[in-house]
């Protein structure tokens, strides 16, 4: 403000109401025929300069957000979003040279007026109306803020019709224009005007406010710029893209443009004559720095930053409506702190475009996402697609988020297949079952067939019957089978989940209800990714709803957080840049989905999913205790490895994003791809663990990992129906021999069992019925007996009866108890099962 005088005698005149209606009727001159102000004018009194609406107040404008990520636990600039380009600074960040630059072309009487120039509208009125309409306008700074305030706002709202009225040439809008700028001189100083007058105007390409400008241009601050510099930015007001130096064909007009200003600035006493001849002969000098705009400007954290815009987007603690969140959105202006770890993000973003290339010949997708555990908070999210927001993007590019919901800008989720199980095995604990416990695992084709020979295409299991779903519904038929041959007929329930043998797993549902295992999901987290309802038909429970990586990441976060499950958050803080206000932001939200027991149970069982099982070849081998379960759907459409240490949980999947192709027989660079995410998960986790240290899980209860035992019942002699339903309702299975076998029990009953009658055996495990053929007697006790009486007895039986031979003088026949000469025993002896018309040794009692 150097070489200024002081607000003259005028500026208060200006202020009065009647001075300001006078200066709005001259201004409508400009624009309209002296007949056609009349009647506009007849009607504009004091009272219309009153009121001043809160988008003009300094300033209102949209400006740049920037999103933050983490390394090693500080703040890193990710992208900068923004609906304009523009990062607002107060008036002392803005050069002086700036200043006396725009005031100097732009409104040389700025400090003395207020509001509207009286002699700059007169000179323009009258030269208007003697050539026409055809002369130069008066719109002062202060107007001309007003003027781009108007347009900013309804810009901000989408509506066309304001759009319209805000950029209409007319009478009505330039006397607006003028109330407004005196009315707003009267409530803020001239210092607040310029910076929000500098803050808001355009600058070319999408670049708005002289801090993007100064720094695009010339690489500085706003602050740091120089007399040329400045003059520069001062001469682009006057048509922006006709002067920007980034184009080559700009320079010519644009120094003469500078150079305008450099000399106005003279003429107004900022500069003396001879530094304004100085400046005039230097070159332009730029530095164009372009900014990276948006999401799409760093593919590595791509995915991530558009979830967190989405984020804002849905979240109600950045406005009631979603109109008010866009408005939010839209203005920008914010400081955005996120969850993610960039070592974390960079090495799983590396890990995935390598291992599976966007442009793979099949099209497979694959998706990753890690969860901190007991925070809810993203740690990394990364997709083999280039982020693109265009209309039609090319093959290997897309903007739908393969990691999240539909309404997060995702898509409708994908089948998490056998990753889906653990929840069956949540429900099954919280039962009172264990890890011990066993269940039927074969493969029905019928009732008590025999299986050998038979074609894998007839093996399946009817269990209509066995289901129940307490909340309605249909249950219908269910055809289940496992993969390959590695079907454990009579298998533990830690068996069923390292092998994750789909049979056990529907026989361990048809124990409980469907209902519940669909709740215990949903206590987890557990969401389709369309917003539909989860279903709950017996197939559901090998993972047949579409659900969205980041949902099952943490859900599994919630198992290794002692079963209590945290929502997935992607934002630490939201700061607005202008005031330092801290906006609320969406809180994780915790739920106890199970009792810490139950889910030390899980792990304990999902941990040998990962050190043997399924899951083996993801395992980075670091000495970090981690658990697990893999995943794949009918025909491997998609794959999936999701699991966890006590730090972290990554969920990986690897699919169809469209179509069916199976991952059988298809290799990538040599790779197969159904084993894929097995690569990636463990190129993340590698680096999980280096940086966040899991520690040893905590120890199972035995109760819920021991083996309830009981003993095999008495059931030879039952019939069939009669031995099935003891053994049942004795928490057993049963598989019935298919031939019948030689007995001395009635035909049709039960021969025998193996195991044993009175043994001890796992609760659920399959006892082998035998059925008897008869055909067979039960040799009698006939120790103490007469001998002729004890031969008598078992010829009486059709057998055949003999003695002792001297070559079998090894057989036992001395029992001191009872005197020599009598019956010591048989061969076989007593209670020997033997066929009818055997043979039959008949042993006398010898001590002596």
């Amino acid at each position: 403000m150097s070489g200024k005088k002081s607000s003259s005698a005028l500026t208060n005149l200006l202020k009065f109401g009647l001075f300001s209606a006078i200066a709005g009727v001259l201004s409508v001159a400009i624009l309209a025929p002296l007949a056609a102000v009349a009647g506009v004018a007849a009607t504009t009194g004091v009272g219309a300069f009153e009121g001043l609406p809160a988008y003009i107040k300094p300033v209102n404008a949209s400006q740049a957000s920037v999103i933050y990520a983490l390394r090693d636990g500080k703040p890193v600039k990710m992208a900068d979003f923004f609906h304009e380009n523009r990062v607002e600074i107060p008036f002392e960040e803005m050069s002086e040279n700036l200043i006396n630059a725009v005031v100097a072309v732009e409104d040389p009487r700025f400090y003395e007026h207020g509001g509207v120039d009286i002699i700059s509208l007169l000179r323009a009125t009258l030269t208007n109306l003697a050539t026409f309409g055809e002369g130069p306008g008066a719109s002062t700074i202060t107007m001309q803020y007003v003027r781009q305030s108007q347009v900013e706002a309804a810009n901000l709202t989408n509506d066309a019709e304001a759009i319209a009225a805000a950029t209409e040439v007319s009478v009505a809008r330039k006397l607006r224009e003028i109330r407004l700028a005196i009315a707003l001189e009267n409530e803020v100083s001239k210092k607040e005007i310029l910076a929000g007058y500098l803050n808001l105007v355009f600058l070319g390409n999408q670049i708005n406010g002289v801090e993007t400008a100064s720094q695009y241009y010339f690489g500085i601050p706003a602050k740091k710029l120089n007399v040329p510099q400045a003059a520069y930015i001062a001469a682009m007001l006057k048509s922006p893209n006709d002067y920007k130096p980034d184009e080559s064909e700009n320079l010519e007009r644009g120094i003469g443009r500078r150079n305008y200003v450099i000399q106005a600035m003279a003429d107004e006493g900022y500069i003396t004559q001879e530094q304004a001849d100085g400046y005039k002969a230097s070159p332009i000098q730029t530095k164009i720095t372009k900014t990276q705009q948006g999401c799409e400007a760093n593919q590595t954290t791509a995915f991530f930053c558009d979830y967190t815009v989405w984020t804002i987007r849905n979240a109600p603690e950045f406005g009631v409506t979603p109109e008010e969140r866009e408005m939010l959105l839209r203005r920008g202006g914010l400081e955005i702190y996120t969850t993610l770890d960039l070592d974390v993000q960079e090495a799983a973003y590396q890990a995935t475009m390598e291992m599976l290339p966007p442009e793979n010949e099949w099209a497979f997708g694959t998706a990753s996402v890690s969860v901190e555990v007991g925070t809810g908070r993203v740690l990394a999210m990364v997709q083999n697609r280039y982020f693109d927001q265009s209309e039609n993007p090319e093959a290997g590019r897309t903007s739908v988020n393969f990691n999240t919901d539909k309404p997060y800008g995702g898509s409708s989720g994908f089948q998490p297949g056998s990753t889906y199980k653990v929840f069956t095995l949540a429900e099954w604990l919280k039962n009172g079952y264990t890890l011990g416990d066993h269940v039927d695992g074969r493969i029905y084709t019928g009732e008590d067939i025999d299986l050998d020979g038979l074609p894998d295409e007839v093996k399946i299991w009817n269990v209509e019957k066995d289901f129940r779903a307490s909340c309605g519904g249909v249950v219908g038929l269910w055809e289940v089978n496992n993969s390959g041959d590695k079907t454990i007929d009579d298998i533990s329930i830690r068996q069923a989940v390292v092998t994750s043998q789909n049979t056990a797993f529907a026989a361990m549902a048809s124990k409980l209800d469907l209902c519940a295992i669909r709740d215990t999901a949903a206590a987890f987290g557990v969401h389709r990714a369309d917003g539909e309802e989860l279903l709950y038909v017996p197939a559901t429970i090998l993972g047949t709803n579409e659900i969205a990586p980041l949902t099952m990441a943490a859900a599994y976060a919630g198992i290794s957080n002692n079963g209590l499950a945290c929502s997935p958050v992607a934002l630490d803080r939201v700061v607005l840049r202008k005031t330092g206000e801290e906006l609320e932001i969406p809180k994780t939200i915790c739920n106890q989905a199970v009792q810490p027991e139950i889910a030390h149970a899980m792990i304990d069982a999902m941990k040998g999913v990962v050190s043997g099982g399924t899951g083996a070849a993801a395992n980075p081998g670091d000495g970090t205790p981690l658990a697990g379960k893999t995943g794949t759907t009918d025909n491997r459409i998609h794959t999936w490895m999701n699991g966890f240490s006590t730090k972290v949980a990554t969920a990986t999947w690897v699919g169809n994003v469209s179509g069916l192709t199976s991952q059988s027989g298809k290799s990538v660079d040599g790779r197969a791809v159904s084993t894929i995410r097995h690569s990636i998960w463990k190129a993340i986790m590698s680096e999980v663990n280096q940086r966040y240290e899991g520690s040893k899980f905590p120890d199972a209860l035995p109760r819920y990992t021991s083996a309830t035992m009981l003993p095999v019942p008495q059931i030879q002699g039952f019939d069939l129906d009669s031995a099935k339903a003891t053994l049942i309702t004795g928490e057993l299975n049963v598989a019935v021999a298919p031939r019948e076998v030689a007995s001395s029990q009635p035909a049709g009953t039960v021969a025998y069992t193996i195991p044993e009658q009175g043994e001890i055996v796992p609760r659920g495990t399959i006892i082998n019925v035998y059925i008897s053929a008869g055909g067979k007697a039960v040799v009698p006790s006939v120790k103490g007996l007469e001998l002729s009486v004890a031969q008598t007895a078992l010829e009486s039986m059709g057998l055949t009866v003999s003695l002792p031979q001297a070559s079998q003088s090894q057989i036992e026949n001395c029992d001191p108890n009872i005197a020599d000469g009598l019956a010591f025993g048989t061969l076989p002896a007593a209670g020997s099962e033997i066929a009818a018309n055997s043979a039959i040794v008949l042993i006398p009692n010898k001590c002596g």
